[in-house]
């Protein structure tokens, strides 16, 4: 629930952010492109690493349940 939070806002941010950059941003279309692009690459690596850690803590939880429910 929370990764899908997190994913809902994400989207919401890039679109507007997208948004404003295009609108606002006095450069070359070029130039405006290669930046975006360059945002998009660590925004997705970001993401990318926060499901990855997300995914890593569900796993420990599970084994430290799996743990709990075989000594009980």
């Amino acid at each position: 629930m929370r990764f899908l939070r997190f994913m809902m806002g994400f989207s919401i941010g890039l679109a507007l952010g997208w948004a404003l950059a295009i609108l606002l941003v006095p450069q070359s279309g070029r130039e405006v492109r290669r930046r975006l692009q360059e945002r998009w690459m660590r925004t997705l690596e970001e993401a990318r690493s926060a499901a990855e850690e997300t995914r890593r803590q569900a796993y420990i939880r599970l084994a430290e349940l799996k743990a709990s429910e075989s000594r009980e």
